[in-house]
């Protein structure tokens, strides 16, 4: 029993490793370079581990983006922690969970790369695994209680913190929302939170 255990401890370290580096190879070569071998190299595992884990390059993606190395709030761990919510709680905590997502933008150039080469590219490879993160979310926090297409407004909300975020890379301002301060972001953050808090049917 303690044996299996150790195993357990061991495959999930190595999960782990590959999966940090995926956004290593994105961030440093570039999302068209993600392959086996790179990611083996920078991972110091055997190949073999990740078709064993993953079972191929796609699954390997597909686990990426529910994992915590995408964003924090794609993780198992984060949404399994969201507790039952009155109606009442739902707006806090979908503000709060929005500010997490867009400061994880923020910070990991990898997820940027990522979402910059699927836009590029016109390829959605992983929109399917965003969406099905996105529901189990949604399905945790529950609809607002003067709105009830919540998963609109996330829609609209994430479209815009994808594209504010993704062009921190290439522009300073965006009219006048300094995009590489801090104070521009708290601008951006209290609007999100007045969307969610004042939304109505």
């Amino acid at each position: 029993m303690k044996i299996d255990k150790v195993k357990k401890r061991d495959r999930e370290r190595t999960k782990s490793k590959i999966l940090r580096a995926v956004g290593e190879v994105i961030e440093q070569h570039g999302t068209e370079k993600v392959g086996v071998n790179l990611i083996a190299r920078t991972a110091g595992v055997n190949k073999v581990l990740i078709y064993r884990y993953f079972e191929s390059v796609d699954g390997l993606m597909e686990q990426y983006v529910k994992s915590g190395e995408y964003t924090s709030t794609t993780s198992t761990e984060y949404i399994d922690n969201i507790p039952q919510l009155a109606p009442e709680e739902r707006g806090k905590v979908l503000t709060g969970l929005m500010h997490t997502f867009m400061n994880d933008l923020r910070e990991r150039k990898a997820t940027r790369d990522l979402l910059r080469w699927e836009i590029g590219t016109g390829k959605s490879m992983l929109s399917e695994a965003r969406n099905q993160v996105a529901l189990r979310i949604l399905s945790k926090i529950g609809d607002l209680p003067h709105y009830n297409d919540t998963s609109a407004l996330v829609t609209f909300l994430t479209a815009g913190i994808y594209y504010m975020t993704i062009s921190t890379d290439y522009r300073e301002k965006m009219i006048d929302v300094d995009l590489h301060s801090d104070d521009g972001w708290k601008r951006i953050e209290k609007v999100i939170e007045r969307i969610i808090v004042d939304v109505r049917s």
